[in-house]
């Protein structure tokens, strides 16, 4: 899917639910393709080609859920239920619209805050919610990559990785399941002025409140962000996650954030070339055995294209 092809979606859906879709800015590309609609205050966002219905659906049923339970996020936006399917081009694809609330990011005690909020719902039914499974998903977008993309060794270890994983995830004592967001990065929980708000539910489920809690100790080792941030989650939170069963949960959930975090760089590359060098330097780190001492030195995606730019 090129920006051409989610652009003519955008305008096309942007004018059958009441908004306005001129000058729209695309603001991520990627497998998704998200767009601002500044006219229309809204953001329209153009799922990948193949998405399902269903799973897009879902999406929104959870934000409304959200909203109802006193969760900030963005709330639908336009005069219809979503996703809309657009079929005048060469996919047929699914486009959701909602609110913009902006693009700054909040603090690590105010994600906290949001997230503990979240794990504490009771789960919900109707949702869609699957159980969460880190390695399936994994295992799932690497046999998705293009043909090329990882040597025969390369894909041999990784699978191995992901398989050693899957058998002590299973047997890990996580605390009872619980609805999680599954992306819980400072990128995807906006500042508002009425306080923090979720955003994206594309791998929300039910599962441990581990993973979420992980993933700002994780961009502390991998990317080398100033220990204090995540001390400040950790505080707001009320634990510290690497020190859950002596830290065995954290090591193990480890190279599964590794090979998620090179997944991101590497699919984004599709797109945007100038990520290609930071996918290779992730590659190289994750197919590392035993993995090195961290921090990694990673650049978060966006420092690694401007670098490439400058």
């Amino acid at each position: 899917m090129t920006p051409e092809d989610s652009c003519a979606a955008v305008i096309a859906m942007a004018l059958r639910t009441g908004l306005d879709p001129r000058g729209a800015d695309l603001l991520q590309a990627g497998p998704h393709h998200t767009w601002r609609l500044s006219r229309s205050g809204a953001v329209a966002k153009v799922w990948a080609p193949g998405t399902a219905f269903e799973t897009a659906a879902r999406d929104t049923r959870i934000a409304k859920w959200l909203l109802h339970n006193g969760i900030r996020t963005p709330r639908p936006a336009g005069n219809s239920t979503y996703p809309l399917t657009h079929t005048g081009g060469r996919y047929h694809l699914q486009v959701s619209f909602c609110e913009d609330l902006g693009d700054r990011p909040c603090g690590p005690g105010d994600l906290a805050d949001v997230l503990r909020c979240l794990h504490a719902l009771p789960v919900p039914a109707g949702l869609g919610l699957t159980r969460f499974d880190p390695c399936r998903d994994l295992a799932g977008r690497i046999r998705d990559l293009p043909p090329g993309t990882l040597a025969p060794d390369q894909e041999r270890h990784l699978r191995a990785v992901l398989a050693d994983t899957r058998t002590a995830w299973r047997t890990a004592p996580w605390d009872p399941p619980c609805v999680i967001h599954g992306d819980a990065t400072p990128s995807n929980c906006l500042m508002t002025e009425h306080g923090p708000a979720l955003i994206d539910f594309e791998r929300a489920a039910t599962g441990p409140s581990q993973w979420d809690q992980a993933a700002g100790s994780w961009a502390r080792d991998a990317f080398g962000t100033p220990p204090e941030r995540y001390e400040e989650f950790a505080r707001a939170y009320g634990h510290d996650v690497t020190t859950h069963d002596e830290g065995r949960t954290y090591r193990m959930m480890t190279p599964v954030f590794a090979i998620a975090a090179w997944l991101y760089a590497a699919e984004h590359a599709r797109t945007e070339p100038d990520l290609q060098d930071e996918a290779d330097r992730r590659l190289a780190t994750v197919l590392t055995d035993p993995l090195p001492p961290a921090p990694w030195g990673w650049l978060p995606a966006s420092r690694a294209s401007a670098q490439a730019t400058t």
